[in-house]
């Protein structure tokens, strides 16, 4: 590294820059060794020259890690050491092995006396990164390298990770090189210089534990676990991916698929029970799957939420149609209540044509909401939703559909939102649309479920914490309601005379219904924070009800998200790899 590439030296006189960079330490830090933790008293500033550093801090009431920001070459960390002997704020730690010059303050001190304008250029530099630290500057977490390891014999990992970097390189700038073995010249010089010529590099692991290996995951950025769909583990597998899980490092399994499979075959238990962040199928031969893989591990996928409104929600079909049209695959999804119906259907991998026409057959042929039963733990039996649930998905696991997919149910127990990331999909969605007294709660051992809607009905704060991409939520439960009372029948005017009640006033039912897809404003903002767009069809007309009314309501959906693409407005998530 030349002294014009370390930046907080670009401002400075040449003489001045020289007589910094003389007084530089090299050293090499092992991946997993901390430079500094918090607390400590601080001593210096250290400049990276290869690797990665994460910076981090701990919670003082829960202990948990909070990360700050992941550096990169060549970036500085501990500039408020050269002034202050005050402990450290924050813990940075080697994320892989790096490469680090140090520059102590006793020696910045020397140079202070002997060139004393250094001491306001930097003190210009600490108000710069103080001030981007209260602007509170989004951390970066996309991955730049990363490792593949087979946990289950059978996938041809060094194939694989050639048609990765292909999928890479389709969907992002710059070219991805692949190491599959330990090239006899190689030396960490050797493999820094390997990496700064290629945007992104991968790693491939044959076995596990071996000195390769163990370099490959001590120079990634995220883990893939490759897997044959079905296939035992490895010996050893499920201990030695415990002991490599770290906070910075993100893990995906990647189950290699059949390319005629209908739905993935499902994995082997204990390759099901391995720590990973998300599940990712791929069909042998299929391109769109690797492309989706790409853009899920690289940290540009297209994250779709669609939020509940009972029969608002036949809008979201509208949404897709048009997302369809212009080409923008969704990488993957997540819903509430009628949103996470929908949004399920997308996941098993049916084209839109398919599910319009279960959605129609579920909830326009047929009322699934009409088994009425003495009200003593709902209105309905809700035997009717569980058998239209049960025909619709079958047996079909979350973990194993062809999209990342969650779903939001409300923990009356606990009085917080329960997200649904595993387990049979027909139950998920059950506790996701349990609407409070319309029908029966879903007990299950976390606690007693009920319709998602009550505390997080469009739940793109959890989409974004997947750090997968960027957010499209689409919003159908917010827009008033009640603001016109359907015609009452004869019966219907006298019960009510009879009972007291003015006409206006809505039923039991359309009212539980409109309780249990009304979230608070704080969570409405927060969607709209954490989300990259949202869209908000025009459905204030439409009750919650009308389920005759498919046409009309999925059209409203279409023209708002024709008028999103026609405005730029979708152009961030479209392309969320810029």
């Amino acid at each position: 590294m030349s002294l014009r590439d370390i930046p907080f030296l670009a401002g400075l006189d040449p003489a001045i820059s020289e007589a910094v960079a003389a007084n530089m330490v090299s050293l090499a830090i092992p991946g997993g060794a901390t430079l500094f933790d918090e607390g400590d008293a601080g001593d210096g500033l250290y400049t990276l020259v290869s690797g990665c550093v994460g910076i981090s801090m701990r919670d003082p009431h829960t202990g948990t890690l909070k990360r700050i920001a992941r550096l990169n070459p060549p970036e500085t960390v501990g500039e408020m050491a050269l002034l202050s002997s005050a402990p450290r704020s924050a813990t940075a730690t080697a994320l892989r092995d790096s490469h680090v010059l140090y520059l102590a303050r006793p020696a910045f001190e020397r140079i202070i006396a002997q060139h004393p304008e250094t001491l306001l250029y930097f003190s210009r530099l600490l108000v710069e990164r103080l001030r981007s630290v209260y602007e509170g500057r989004p951390l970066d977490d996309r991955p730049r390298t990363f490792a593949v390891l087979a946990v289950t014999e059978g996938p041809a990992t060094t194939g694989f990770g050639h048609r990765l970097a292909e999928a890479l390189d389709a969907v992002l700038p710059g070219t991805t090189g692949c190491l599959a073995d330990w090239p006899a010249e190689a030396d960490e010089a050797w493999f820094h210089a390997f990496e700064a010529a290629h945007a992104r590099t991968i790693f491939v692991a044959q076995q596990i534990d071996c000195p390769w290996c163990q370099l490959c995951l001590r120079h990634a950025d995220h883990v893939l676990l490759l897997a044959a769909a079905g296939a035992p583990p490895r010996p050893g597998v499920a201990e030695y991916v415990a002991r490599i899980r770290s906070d910075w490092v993100e893990t995906d399994l990647v189950v290699c698929q059949d390319e005629a499979a209908r739905l993935p075959r499902p994995l082997h238990p204990e390759i099901a029970a391995l720590s990973a962040s998300l599940t990712i199928h791929v069909r042998q031969g299929r391109a769109p799957d690797l492309v989706r893989l790409a853009r899920l591990v690289s940290g540009c996928a297209r994250g779709l939420v669609l939020g509940g409104g009972g029969a608002r929600g036949l809008a979201h079909l509208g949404v897709l149609e048009v997302l369809e049209e212009a080409g923008l695959t969704i990488d993957l999804i997540g819903g509430t209540s009628m949103g996470a119906i929908i949004a399920a259907s997308v996941a098993m991998g049916w084209n839109l044509a398919e599910i319009r026409e279960r959605t129609i057959e579920s909830f326009v042929g047929r009322n699934p909401l009409n088994d009425y039963t003495l009200p003593y733990l709902a209105l309905t039996r809700g035997a009717k939703v569980d058998a239209g649930l049960a025909e619709r998905f079958g047996n079909a696991t979350i973990e194993n559909l062809w999209l990342p997919f969650f779903c939001i149910s409300s923990n009356l127990t606990t009085g917080s939102a329960m997200i649904h990331r595993a387990g049979k999909v027909a139950a998920a969605l059950r506790a996701s649309i349990a609407i409070p007294g319309l029908l029966p709660p879903v007990c299950s051992p976390e606690g007693v479920l009920v319709d998602g809607g009550m505390m997080n009905n469009l739940p793109a704060d959890v989409m974004a914490r997947l750090k997968r991409g960027r957010v499209l939520a689409v919003d159908v439960g917010s827009d008033l309601a009640f603001q016109s009372m359907p015609m009452r029948s004869w019966r219907g005017r006298t019960l009510r005379r009879w009972l007291g009640a003015p006409d206006a006033m809505p039923a039991i039912a359309p009212l539980l219904l409109r309780a249990a897809t009304v979230s608070s404003d704080a969570q409405s903002m927060m969607a709209v924070s954490q989300a990259t767009v949202v869209l908000k069809p025009a459905l204030a007309g439409v009750d919650l009800r009308a389920w005759s009314s498919f046409e009309n309501i999925a059209a409203l959906g279409a023209e708002c998200t024709r008028d999103a693409l026609a405005s730029g407005r979708l152009a961030a998530w479209a392309d969320p790899g810029e």
